[in-house]
């Protein structure tokens, strides 16, 4: 089976192929301009792009039997306003503030590369999600946990900022920041299937 290489600094998007019984070379691609200006859909297409980029030139990325994949997520409010990482408890305060009892859109930007045949694939999954109206109290306690603070659109629902959020239209893994059924989908055409991953990693355990 092809190595799967995962472009990322993101624990949470680690933390997603592992649960599904795939073990990710991991690398972090090198700090790069991340784009926060422009139409949404090309912002995190350009940042995907950027990180698969500064990945293929870490000598650590295998030359043979191999893909690479690395993604970027943002959020989209809906008067077209672009949430990247608060970085601060300050700014993530006030993207809660705004996002607070509004629907909002999240976007992930998904390049595929193989190694083989040098071709790509790439895609955009976008996810609509509309806040609680939720009191400062629990705004709050939610910005003591810093958990937003390195989070696209200032929360993380697989975390605390679950209990933020009062509906979800579209797949929850691209909220967490990778969305598997679609990446599943783009990996097929390049001969890999991450089904077999988990069962090869279940029969592993068990025997």
């Amino acid at each position: 089976m092809k190595k799967i290489v995962l472009g990322t600094r993101s624990r949470r998007r680690i933390e997603l192929l592992r649960r599904i019984g795939v073990e990710p070379i991991v690398i972090p691609p090198k700090t790069v301009f991340e784009k926060t200006m422009g139409e949404p859909k090309d912002i995190v297409l350009y940042n995907a792009r950027a990180k698969l980029a500064s990945i293929l030139e870490n000598p650590l990325v295998p030359r043979e039997n191999a893909v690479v994949v690395t993604a970027d997520t943002i959020v989209v409010d809906v008067d077209g306003t672009v949430y990247g990482k608060p970085g601060s408890v300050e700014r993530n305060a006030l993207f809660l503030r705004r996002l607070r009892g509004r629907w909002h859109c999240v976007l992930t930007g998904v390049v595929v590369y193989d190694v083989d045949t040098l071709s790509s694939g790439e895609f955009v999954e976008e996810t609509r999600v509309k806040m609680r109206m939720f009191s400062d109290e629990e705004l709050e306690l939610y910005l003591a946990s810093l958990e937003g603070v390195d989070k696209a659109g200032g929360y993380a629902i697989q975390g605390l900022g679950g209990l933020l959020i009062e509906m979800i239209v579209g797949d929850p893994y691209n909220v967490i920041g990778l969305p598997l059924p679609r990446l599943h989908k783009v990996l097929l055409k390049f001969g890999v299937n991450l089904l077999k991953y988990g069962l090869v990693r279940r029969v592993v355990r068990t025997s």
